[in-house]
């Protein structure tokens, strides 16, 4: 329901000032269009509104539009006044009902039309939501109707969606990252175990050669999982552009290869970072690269993707061109207003609406047969990057070198026997645990220089650290052991400065830890830690 509520402090455009601003009298070409006195003062009022507003009478011709109204029915204030609203200007109304429904309205009033459609207005089908109702003014009935663009509500809400469904799948990825990189952990550590124990070369190399595919299996999970999980997070972080257009590169990589594109690479290792979202940065960067890969599928022989991060005076940029068809310039100012894309669900309105709300800018550049480049600049972050700080070392009292003691708590059998298999060769005492709750007992019941801890197992990994860190009888190091590092508890810990393991991991890394852990005790092997 609507009101010709208006307020009183609003001032009527005066002629003198905005001789645009015609009253209806002045512009009605005909005597049954004109309208009484009380309504053209209103009319004035009506043009200050932000909305989208038109008057009719009885019948459905536009006796007055204010200029907003003009931009949303894609008509001019001459060409539209006089004319039926319904036949005339938006016909699909009239084929819908509209039409009719007011003008038998009309005759009974009051009458109240409030609903949405898609209108072919303003250049292109939108998402509208008209609302009409009846008033009478000196024994006349007129129709007030109100116009309002909800494509951008529209696109919004399908944004959200777009959210919620990848942060379902962030949670599934997250599962499977802990399912894939625990078996993944196991492999490579027994190929480890066994390539130091053969002296055949051939089979080390081909023990080599696992070991490898499992940390490049894992890596490709990383970057989805990462790229999935980060599209629900909301807050802001300090970035480094190049590293994440490097990552959106690695699950690009193998597409582009396929479609004989050339990636060329120019990433500064040094760059500023940037405050930003990360999931939001990685969207636009996603964006942008598959429109420049859509063009390139375009054109014939050679095609070369670059990719290239600098800093400027006023920020940080990168660039994204390829040597593609490129487009007229003509259509350049109007390239960033391009709606979604129907098969990927994301357009470079979206790309332009994340670098502004990071207070940064995206423009294009681009001829008619010569490329195009996409140019992103963030402003630099104001604080400096946080490094994760090292837990202070442990002062340990002189005494005669024993074997380090070690606690492996996972749920995973094979990774336990792995690990304390390797561990073992190296001289460390390893005892195995399958859950939190075994681990807990263990843990208090006896000395262990290190427990090594899976985040995800029955009764919760972290909760166990906890415990045991609030615990008078634990004196050892904890370190992490996850599948799954983006997890938001878990990253936590690690900017907190907790030692941690990532899956699958180098066994020998494991024991580089350990005995840097262990402080300044001999090792197992005589050596001295580092």
């Amino acid at each position: 329901m609507f009101s010709l509520g208006l307020e009183a402090n609003v001032q009527p455009r005066m002629k003198a000032d905005h001789p645009e601003a015609v009253a209806v009298s002045e512009i009605q070409t005909s005597p049954e269009l004109r309208v009484p006195a009380e309504l053209e003062q209103a009319t004035k009022l009506l043009e200050e509104l932000p909305g989208a507003v038109l008057l009719l009478d009885a019948s459905g011709r536009v006796v007055f539009l204010n200029r907003i109204a003009e931009g949303r029915i894609d008509h001019t204030r001459a060409d539209a006044l006089g004319r039926d609203f319904f036949r005339e200007l938006l016909p699909q109304l009239e084929q819908e009902g509209w039409g009719k429904e007011y003008r038998t309205g009309m005759r009974e009033h009051p009458m109240s039309i409030c609903r949405a459609t898609a209108a072919a207005v303003a250049g292109g089908e939108r998402a509208i939501s008209i609302a009409i109702r009846s008033y009478e003014v000196s024994g006349e009935r007129w129709g007030l109707v109100l116009i309002e663009d909800r494509s951008a509500l529209q696109g919004e809400a399908a944004r959200r969606q777009r959210a919620e469904r990848l942060a379902a799948v962030g949670e599934l990825a997250a599962g499977a990252a802990h399912e894939i990189n625990n078996p993944l952990a196991s492999i490579k550590g027994f190929a480890q175990l066994l390539a130091r124990e053969t002296l055949d070369r051939g089979q080390q190399q081909a023990l080599e050669i696992i070991s490898q595919e499992c940390t490049r299996v894992a890596g490709i999970v990383d970057n989805l999982l990462g790229f999935a999980i980060q599209q629900q997070t909301v807050a802001r972080e300090q970035i480094d552009l190049s590293e994440v257009a490097d990552s959106i590169l690695a699950l690009k990589r193998y597409g582009l290869e396929t479609s004989g594109v050339v990636l060329d690479l120019d990433l500064d290792s040094r760059l500023s970072t940037v405050e930003a979202e990360r999931g939001a940065i990685q969207r636009l960067l996603l964006i942008l690269l598959q429109h420049a890969e859509r063009s390139l599928t375009r054109k014939e022989g050679d095609r070369r993707l670059t990719v290239r991060t600098r800093e400027s005076n006023e920020g940080v940029v990168l660039h994204i061109s390829d040597n593609g068809p490129g487009f007229p310039r003509h259509r350049l100012p109007f390239l960033l207003d391009v709606e979604a894309d129907p098969e990927t669900g994301l357009g470079l309105s979206s790309a332009d609406a994340i670098a502004r709300e990071h207070r940064g800018m995206l423009w294009v550049e681009s001829g008619e047969g010569n490329g195009a480049t996409f140019t992103v600049r963030l402003p630099r972050s104001k604080r400096e990057r946080e490094a994760p700080t090292e837990p202070p070392p442990r002062e340990v009292p002189i005494e005669a070198p024993t074997p380090f003691r070690v606690l492996v708590a996972d749920d995973e059998p094979t990774l336990r026997l792995a690990l304390t298999m390797f561990l073992d060769r190296h001289g460390f005492e390893v005892e195995q645990a399958e859950d939190a709750t075994e681990a807990y007992r263990m843990a208090t019941s006896r000395s262990f220089d290190v427990a090594l801890v899976d985040v995800r197992m029955p009764g919760d990994g972290l909760v166990l650290i906890e415990r045991l860190e609030s615990s008078a009888d634990w004196s050892g190091h904890a370190v992490l052991m996850t599948g799954d590092h983006t997890a938001t508890r878990v990253r936590d810990e690690i900017r907190r400065g907790r030692p941690h393991l990532t899956k699958p991991f180098d066994m020998m890394e494991a024991v580089r830890l350990i005995e840097r852990l262990s402080g300044s005790r001999a090792s197992p092997s005589g050596q001295q830690a580092s």
